[in-house]
């Protein structure tokens, strides 16, 4: 009678998780906005929290914003599959901000990187990852791919 109880408590339960994951975010969070939808509704998103669009390329599939970045005015690029528009990468190059206070940005916010190589942090995250290359003598490069998105890209012919 014990186990049918435990059983049956535990179906019970087991029912509400999915729900509770539902309301979870399922795409890459940027500066605290989902990277989820097409080019055109992200744009108005960014552009509603203070983002300014500076460049649209359709053909090289990619828009260009400026605004606040990990505390400083940056500009980044937005990259969309060719036939649903879907966005999948955003890259920063976050100039003349020290290297340490990038990687102690992305730390507090998504946890220590998964790896962490001389030229190179990668953050794992369930619904995508960021990585920040470091090359040397350059400006570092900051992207965040969307898990979602990256399924898009590849699933498409994004071919120019």
């Amino acid at each position: 009678m014990k186990k049918l109880i435990f059983t049956f408590l535990f179906a019970f339960v087991a029912q509400f998780l999915p729900a509770q994951d539902s309301v979870s975010v399922s795409h890459l969070l940027f500066e605290n906005i989902e990277m989820k939808g097409d080019i055109y509704d992200f744009s108005k998103v960014l552009q509603k929290q203070g983002f300014k669009q500076q460049q649209r390329d359709l053909n090289q599939l990619f828009f260009v914003f400026k605004g606040n970045v990990l505390g400083h005015s940056e500009q980044f690029k937005v990259n969309f599959t060719k036939k649903t528009k879907t966005i999948w990468r955003i890259m920063v190059q976050p100039h003349n901000v020290p290297l340490d206070e990038i990687v102690d940005s992305l730390t507090a916010r998504y946890g220590e990187p998964y790896e962490a190589l001389t030229a190179s942090y990668k953050w794992m995250l369930p619904t995508g990852f960021i990585q920040l290359m470091v090359p040397e003598g350059y400006d570092p490069t900051l992207v965040f791919i969307d898990g979602t998105g990256a399924v898009a890209f590849k699933d498409e012919d994004n071919r120019n």
